[in-house]
């Protein structure tokens, strides 16, 4: 009984926070939005979050996920994103929440099966935190399997004739399927700017900040040192680096499928066990 008025007040809250949160923030969630997955209860978590001053209170928490939302989706969501993220994180806990204490009711009132579920509340955000860190992950390997193929199609049109400006352009603009990937998204966003006027060494070094990566940040140096010289020399050194850049893909490309292989070993040990089953099974039942 006390687990049915338990779920009560748990709607109620939900609903009046809800109402409330979409009251107070709803022109500033329409002006910006909302980039992640729980969107519904999105006001009364985002009013929880502004009530309790949770980032102002976890500053070393927050600066984390200031940190990690910058390397996946870039300055464009470092102003608001950390305390959007904050409000998914409760959005979660909250549905958990709910949901566990009705599988409760349904259970008859197991009061196991509702601790269970609170641990879950709890595992839930801590999970969460760590999926950004897969996602950093991921973006990073991308970029570096796609930076060779861009170092050397600029190479190549450096070589025919090409400014470096224009080989940065046409590099993109020869590639619209890859719109989408992280690295090109940077890269787009770098042409933006050069067509916007923007100097040569500033684009080069919002670029390299927003990727946050040791192969980009070498990418830019070399052509940022050896942009001035141009000739042979400017060749000479962003072709060593395509070869150093191609040998680091290979490293990754093998990381990958070890760790692709790895993941294959659960599912063929659970097979062999599935298959034991099946052959021995016959064989015990004529033993009886």
């Amino acid at each position: 009984m006390w687990i049915a008025m338990m779920l009560i007040l748990e709607l109620a809250a939900i609903l009046i926070l809800l109402l409330w949160g979409r009251k107070r923030h709803a022109d500033f969630m329409n002006e910006y939005p909302y980039p992640f997955r729980m969107k519904v209860l999105l006001p009364c978590s985002y009013l929880l979050v502004d009530q309790l001053g949770l980032m102002e209170k976890l500053p070393d928490f927050t600066s984390k996920i200031h940190h990690s939302l910058l390397k996946i989706y870039g300055r464009g969501l470092s102003a608001y994103g950390c305390k959007y993220f904050y409000a998914e994180l409760i959005s979660m806990s909250t549905l958990s929440l709910v949901i566990v204490t009705l599988l409760s009711i349904l259970a008859s009132g197991d009061g196991s099966v509702l601790a269970f579920g609170l641990l879950v509340t709890v595992i839930i955000p801590l999970l969460m935190v760590r999926d950004l860190d897969v996602k950093i992950r991921k973006k990073q390997l991308l970029m570096i399997m796609e930076l060779p193929e861009v170092l050397s199609t600029i190479v190549l049109l450096v070589n025919a004739g090409e400014t470096v400006n224009r080989a940065w352009i046409r590099c993109v603009e020869a590639r619209p399927h890859k719109a989408q990937s992280p690295l090109y998204k940077e890269l787009s966003q770098a042409v933006h700017e050069l067509e916007m006027n923007v100097s040569f060494s500033r684009v080069m070094e919002d670029f390299s900040k927003r990727c946050a990566l040791h192969e980009v940040s070498l990418f830019t140096s070399a052509i940022l040192l050896n942009y001035k010289r141009g000739g042979n020399d400017f060749v000479t050194a962003l072709h060593s680096l395509s070869l150093d850049l191609w040998q680091r893909r290979k490293t990754v490309a093998r990381t990958l499928g070890e760790e692709a292989s790895s993941k294959l070993v659960f599912p063929m040990v659970l097979i062999f066990v599935v298959v034991m089953v099946i052959v021995a099974a016959p064989a015990m039942l004529m033993m009886k």
